[in-house]
């Protein structure tokens, strides 16, 4: 089922595995982390909420295992070929020197873990009883606020800033750029004005939680094993490849990752990512002409072959936007909102972009116009401050 492979203290173990072929059972234990390097694999678990069994594919340069070898408990899924697969296999000390040379894996496995924690938040309220009656803007900015008063400046400012960014129009936006500023100018924070300095406890990891914290339904990040399940012995003879070399090339492929997922060495090189993060900084300390030659330079690259990047375009379109505005460009800034109705329908940013628009005829004194993009705002789901500030607007302009 598979070819032999080696397991020493510096390599990287290459496996390939025929269709159907079980990489490794739910409540296995093994500090193997794999990549799928080509063909398919799935992941299969059980929702804790309902029981219902819940299968997620791997894609091409993608990591799993990667929770359970770390945090030493048992695998939470069960992987499973599809099709003639290949897989890359490491040791948690190869998978951190892999980390410390590669920052796009941090990034991915950052997105992962986030994405997973909110599904797992999302399911515990479901089993509390608590519902869907969740304001995403109001519980972020609630972690920013936990953090500002606990005088952990660096994290709090994070949160703020990733609440403006995703919050431009939120009912928190003003005290969060009064936090960021505060920040930003060395102003002592709560916990530090009141004389009590702050250790950073328990930091380390994923953000201060445990592997056990982060697992979710599904652990994409990881990387296995032989023919037979993860118990099974290792042949020291066959597969075993220098670290460095073979991580290097497989990384530093292009095609690597295929269509839709490229090598994490070169989405890193792919620095849409690291332009958005260093524009939305940017934006957060009101550098709005700095920001915005950075969303152009991200609309020039016109990457949005995968949904990662194509967020990122999409939410360079709308930052981009709004940067114009407040440098005094509303043609401009019209235009890229007016993009964003045309060409991205779906887009999370619709909604911002339409009440952005009525913002610009309504400064333009067009105010037929404006009352017309804010009906549009009033009736769009889902309802959120944005609906009532657009009512708010519409009032007003009509002499209410």
């Amino acid at each position: 089922m598979t070819n032999g492979a080696s397991a020493g203290p510096s390599g990287v173990i290459t496996r390939t595995y025929k269709p159907g072929s079980i990489i490794y059972f739910e409540g296995d234990k093994s500090d193997y982390i794999y990549i799928l390097k080509s063909g398919k694999v799935v992941l299969t678990s059980i929702k804790l909420d309902t029981g219902e069994e819940v299968k997620e594919e791997v894609r091409q340069g993608e990591f799993f295992g990667v929770k359970s070898s770390l945090g030493k408990y048992p695998r939470e899924e069960t992987a499973q070929t599809t099709g003639n697969t290949m897989v890359l296999v490491l040791m948690p000390a190869d998978f951190e020197r892999l980390v410390l040379k590669n920052s796009s894996v941090v990034r991915k496995m950052l997105r992962v873990f986030s994405n997973q924690l909110r599904r797992i938040v999302k399911m515990e309220r479901s089993v509390l009883g608590e519902g869907e009656i969740v304001n995403p803007d109001a519980e972020l900015f609630k972690i920013g606020e936990y953090y500002y008063k606990e005088g952990i400046g660096q994290h709090a400012q994070y949160a703020y800033k990733k609440y403006m960014e995703y919050y431009p129009d939120g009912e928190h936006a003003a005290l969060a750029m009064k936090r960021i500023r505060a920040i930003d100018s060395g102003e002592a924070l709560p916990d530090e004005a009141a004389g009590g300095p702050h250790t950073d406890q328990g930091t380390g990891g994923a953000g201060g939680h445990s592997a056990d914290d982060l697992s979710g339904p599904a652990d994409m990040l990881d990387f296995d094993d032989t023919a037979t399940p993860e118990d099974g012995p290792v042949d020291p003879g066959a597969g075993r490849t220098a670290l460095s070399d073979e991580m290097d090339d497989f990384l530093s492929n292009p095609g690597a990752g295929g269509a839709d997922d490229r090598a994490l060495d070169d989405m890193a090189a792919g620095s849409v990512f690291e332009m958005s993060d260093s524009a939305g900084a940017s934006m957060s300390r009101g550098s709005y002409s700095t920001a915005l030659d950075l969303y152009r330079k991200i609309l020039s690259m016109n990457k949005n072959s995968n949904p990662e990047e194509k967020k990122i375009f999409e939410e360079a379109h709308f930052n981009a936007g709004r940067c114009l505005m407040e440098l005094k460009k509303s043609a401009d800034a019209l235009d890229l909102f007016s993009k964003i109705l045309r060409n991205f329908p779906s887009s999370p940013y619709l909604k911002n972009a339409i009440f952005n628009i009525g913002i610009i005829f309504e400064s333009a004194n067009q105010k037929e116009k404006a009352i017309t993009y804010f009906n549009k705002v009033l009736n769009m789901p889902p309802r959120d401050k944005l609906n009532s500030d657009a009512l708010t607007k519409i009032k007003i302009l009509q002499g209410k």
